[in-house]
Protein backbone atom coordinates (compact mmCIF):
# COMPACT_ATOMS: atom_id res chain seq x y z
CA UNK A 1 0.00 0.00 0.00
CA UNK A 2 1.29 3.45 -0.86
CA UNK A 3 1.12 6.48 1.35
CA UNK A 4 0.19 9.05 -1.30
CA UNK A 5 -3.15 9.45 -3.02
CA UNK A 6 -2.24 11.32 -6.25
CA UNK A 7 -4.35 10.29 -9.24
CA UNK A 8 -1.87 8.94 -11.81
CA UNK A 9 -4.30 9.80 -14.63
CA UNK A 10 -3.46 13.47 -13.97
CA UNK A 11 0.31 13.00 -14.39
CA UNK A 12 0.41 14.78 -17.76
CA UNK A 13 -0.72 18.00 -16.06
CA UNK A 14 2.46 18.04 -13.98
CA UNK A 15 4.65 18.75 -17.01
CA UNK A 16 2.37 21.23 -18.74
CA UNK A 17 4.68 23.94 -20.17
CA UNK A 18 2.50 26.73 -18.73
CA UNK A 19 2.70 25.18 -15.27
CA UNK A 20 6.46 24.73 -15.54
CA UNK A 21 6.92 28.38 -16.58
CA UNK A 22 4.67 29.59 -13.76
CA UNK A 23 6.57 27.62 -11.12
CA UNK A 24 9.97 29.14 -12.07
CA UNK A 25 11.68 26.19 -10.40
CA UNK A 26 15.32 27.19 -11.07
CA UNK A 27 14.58 30.66 -9.65
CA UNK A 28 13.04 29.12 -6.54
CA UNK A 29 15.99 26.79 -5.99
CA UNK A 30 18.43 29.70 -6.42
CA UNK A 31 16.44 32.13 -4.27
CA UNK A 32 16.39 29.86 -1.25
CA UNK A 33 20.13 29.31 -1.62
CA UNK A 34 19.69 25.62 -1.07
CA UNK A 35 21.22 23.88 -4.09
CA UNK A 36 24.83 24.16 -5.18
CA UNK A 37 27.17 22.20 -7.42
CA UNK A 38 28.31 18.94 -5.85
CA UNK A 39 25.39 18.59 -3.44
CA UNK A 40 23.47 15.41 -2.77
CA UNK A 41 19.74 16.09 -3.07
CA UNK A 42 16.65 13.97 -2.44
CA UNK A 43 13.36 14.69 -4.22
CA UNK A 44 10.75 12.94 -2.07
CA UNK A 45 7.70 12.19 -4.20
CA UNK A 46 9.49 13.19 -7.41
CA UNK A 47 6.62 12.26 -9.69
CA UNK A 48 7.52 12.88 -13.32
CA UNK A 49 10.67 14.81 -12.43
CA UNK A 50 9.33 18.35 -12.65
CA UNK A 51 11.67 19.44 -9.85
CA UNK A 52 14.19 16.59 -10.20
CA UNK A 53 15.60 17.74 -13.53
CA UNK A 54 16.31 21.34 -12.44
CA UNK A 55 17.82 19.96 -9.20
CA UNK A 56 20.09 17.69 -11.25
CA UNK A 57 21.25 20.59 -13.39
CA UNK A 58 22.11 22.68 -10.34
CA UNK A 59 23.85 19.81 -8.50
CA UNK A 60 25.94 19.19 -11.61
CA UNK A 61 28.02 16.18 -12.57
CA UNK A 62 29.73 16.15 -9.17
CA UNK A 63 26.37 16.06 -7.36
CA UNK A 64 23.62 13.50 -7.14
CA UNK A 65 19.83 13.58 -7.02
CA UNK A 66 17.88 10.68 -5.57
CA UNK A 67 14.42 10.81 -7.15
CA UNK A 68 12.06 8.87 -4.89
CA UNK A 69 8.50 7.92 -5.77
CA UNK A 70 6.25 4.99 -4.96
CA UNK A 71 4.75 4.95 -8.46
CA UNK A 72 6.51 2.94 -11.16
CA UNK A 73 4.44 4.85 -13.72
CA UNK A 74 5.70 8.22 -12.49
CA UNK A 75 9.29 7.00 -12.43
CA UNK A 76 8.78 5.63 -15.94
CA UNK A 77 7.75 9.07 -17.15
CA UNK A 78 10.82 10.57 -15.47
CA UNK A 79 13.00 7.95 -17.17
CA UNK A 80 11.48 8.79 -20.56
CA UNK A 81 12.61 12.40 -20.09
CA UNK A 82 16.25 11.25 -20.30
CA UNK A 83 17.46 12.48 -16.92
CA UNK A 84 21.18 13.19 -16.61
CA UNK A 85 23.52 10.59 -15.15
CA UNK A 86 23.48 12.18 -11.70
CA UNK A 87 19.82 11.19 -11.19
CA UNK A 88 19.17 7.92 -9.35
CA UNK A 89 15.54 6.80 -9.30
CA UNK A 90 14.23 4.85 -6.33
CA UNK A 91 10.84 3.17 -6.21
CA UNK A 92 9.93 3.40 -2.57
CA UNK A 93 7.34 4.83 -0.28
CA UNK A 94 8.88 8.17 0.51
CA UNK A 95 8.39 7.73 4.24
CA UNK A 96 10.80 4.79 4.12
CA UNK A 97 13.28 5.40 1.31
CA UNK A 98 15.99 2.95 2.37
CA UNK A 99 18.65 5.62 1.89
CA UNK A 100 21.27 5.99 4.60
CA UNK A 101 21.07 8.52 7.43
CA UNK A 102 22.59 11.93 6.75
CA UNK A 103 23.16 11.34 3.05
CA UNK A 104 21.69 14.61 1.75
CA UNK A 105 22.56 18.28 1.73
CA UNK A 106 19.11 19.20 0.43
CA UNK A 107 15.66 17.56 0.45
CA UNK A 108 12.61 18.64 -1.47
CA UNK A 109 8.95 17.77 -1.23
CA UNK A 110 6.95 19.56 -3.91
CA UNK A 111 3.16 19.33 -3.66
CA UNK A 112 3.46 16.14 -1.60
CA UNK A 113 2.57 17.07 1.99
CA UNK A 114 -1.10 17.46 1.08
CA UNK A 115 -1.02 14.19 -0.92
CA UNK A 116 0.33 11.95 1.83
CA UNK A 117 -1.74 10.43 4.58
CA UNK A 118 1.18 10.88 7.00
CA UNK A 119 2.96 14.19 6.29
CA UNK A 120 4.67 14.07 9.67
CA UNK A 121 6.35 10.77 8.71
CA UNK A 122 7.51 12.23 5.41
CA UNK A 123 9.10 15.18 7.26
CA UNK A 124 10.74 12.81 9.75
CA UNK A 125 12.23 10.87 6.81
CA UNK A 126 13.54 14.11 5.27
CA UNK A 127 15.10 15.04 8.60
CA UNK A 128 16.74 11.61 8.86
CA UNK A 129 18.17 11.89 5.35
CA UNK A 130 19.68 15.35 5.84
CA UNK A 131 23.18 16.09 7.06
CA UNK A 132 23.45 18.55 9.97
CA UNK A 133 22.74 21.99 8.49
CA UNK A 134 20.94 20.44 5.51
CA UNK A 135 17.90 22.23 4.09
CA UNK A 136 14.37 20.97 3.45
CA UNK A 137 12.18 22.81 0.95
CA UNK A 138 8.45 22.04 0.91
CA UNK A 139 6.31 23.62 -1.84
CA UNK A 140 2.55 23.55 -1.40
CA UNK A 141 -0.73 24.97 -2.69
CA UNK A 142 -1.95 28.09 -0.91
CA UNK A 143 -5.00 27.16 1.15
CA UNK A 144 -6.75 30.40 0.14
CA UNK A 145 -6.41 29.89 -3.63
CA UNK A 146 -9.72 28.45 -4.78
CA UNK A 147 -9.73 28.50 -8.61
CA UNK A 148 -8.18 25.07 -9.05
CA UNK A 149 -5.80 22.61 -7.46
CA UNK A 150 -6.37 19.94 -4.85
CA UNK A 151 -9.44 20.09 -2.62
CA UNK A 152 -9.18 22.87 -0.04
CA UNK A 153 -9.75 20.46 2.84
CA UNK A 154 -6.49 18.57 2.19
CA UNK A 155 -4.22 21.58 1.71
CA UNK A 156 -1.56 22.36 4.30
CA UNK A 157 -1.53 25.87 5.79
CA UNK A 158 1.78 27.63 6.48
CA UNK A 159 0.98 27.47 10.20
CA UNK A 160 0.42 23.72 10.08
CA UNK A 161 3.55 23.25 8.00
CA UNK A 162 5.56 25.22 10.57
CA UNK A 163 4.23 23.03 13.39
CA UNK A 164 5.01 19.83 11.47
CA UNK A 165 8.55 21.04 10.65
CA UNK A 166 9.13 21.81 14.34
CA UNK A 167 7.86 18.42 15.48
CA UNK A 168 10.22 16.77 12.96
CA UNK A 169 13.15 18.69 14.47
CA UNK A 170 13.73 21.40 11.87
CA UNK A 171 15.01 24.82 12.92
CA UNK A 172 14.97 28.24 11.25
CA UNK A 173 11.59 27.64 9.61
CA UNK A 174 10.36 30.29 7.21
CA UNK A 175 7.62 30.54 4.62
CA UNK A 176 7.12 32.78 1.62
CA UNK A 177 4.51 33.18 -1.07
CA UNK A 178 5.92 31.93 -4.35
CA UNK A 179 3.20 32.31 -6.98
CA UNK A 180 -0.41 33.37 -6.91
CA UNK A 181 -1.27 29.73 -6.13
CA UNK A 182 1.73 28.40 -4.22
CA UNK A 183 3.93 29.01 -1.20
CA UNK A 184 6.95 27.29 0.26
CA UNK A 185 8.49 26.52 3.61
CA UNK A 186 12.13 25.87 4.40
CA UNK A 187 13.81 24.47 7.46
CA UNK A 188 17.31 23.44 8.48
CA UNK A 189 18.43 20.33 10.34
Amino acid sequence: MTDAHFDISKAARLDNPGRIAELRIPDLLRDIGGVKTGMVCVDLGCGTGTFTLPLAGMAGDSGKVFAVDDSAEMLGILGSRNPPGNVVTIKADFIGTGLENGIADFCLTAFILHETRHPEKLLAEAYRLLKPGGILLAVEWRPDYESHGPPLNIRISAERMETMFGVAGFKMFRTAMWTEKHYYGTGAK
